[in-house]
């Protein structure tokens, strides 16, 4: 099963771990995607995830981000509109049903998955994926009782 990890409070003070996304809306032309990862250059602000949707005349960058509060004073700073909002970070386990695991364990709480993406892994970071769902303290509850190892905004940071 999962590696597990006692998690007593958050850096935030909720009770179970969560990161944040941050949502940044930009105009939908050439040079748009460089000029808003620009914004980061002169921090050590490091981007561990980014998926981005596409619209007709506007997009929606998200990212899960090392460190939330610089990159959201760096956004603001560069008149930037955007969201933040919680999301559950876990590990895939080895092996090849790592994801389905973590499906089914969702399913059998009745959470809906909203979507999910991959989180850059690293030496300190296993292979991850980050999860917008309709409740994520139930979400982490659940992921954390089925065994599951879940992160933290604490663990992006390192």
């Amino acid at each position: 099963m999962p590696q597990v990890r006692e998690r007593l409070k958050t850096e935030r003070g909720g009770d179970v771990p969560s990161v944040r996304q941050v949502s940044v809306f930009t105009e939908n032309r050439i040079g748009a995607m460089a000029a808003l990862l620009s914004v980061f250059d002169s921090t050590k602000v490091r981007i561990l995830a980014l998926t981005v949707v596409h619209g007709f005349d506007c997009a929606i960058v998200r990212f899960v981000l090392s460190d939330t509060d610089v990159a959201t004073k760096e956004l603001i700073d560069a008149n930037y509109r955007f969201t933040v909002c919680d999301l559950v970070a876990v590990e895939v386990p080895p092996g090849g049903e790592g994801l389905q695991l973590i499906a089914k364990a969702l399913l059998a709480a009745e959470i809906d998955v909203h979507y999910c993406y991959a989180l850059i892994s690293s030496e300190k970071i296993r292979p991850s994926i980050v999860v917008h769902v309709d409740n994520p303290s139930l979400a982490a509850q659940v992921l954390t009782e089925a065994r599951f190892h879940l992160l933290d905004e604490a663990d992006l940071r390192n």
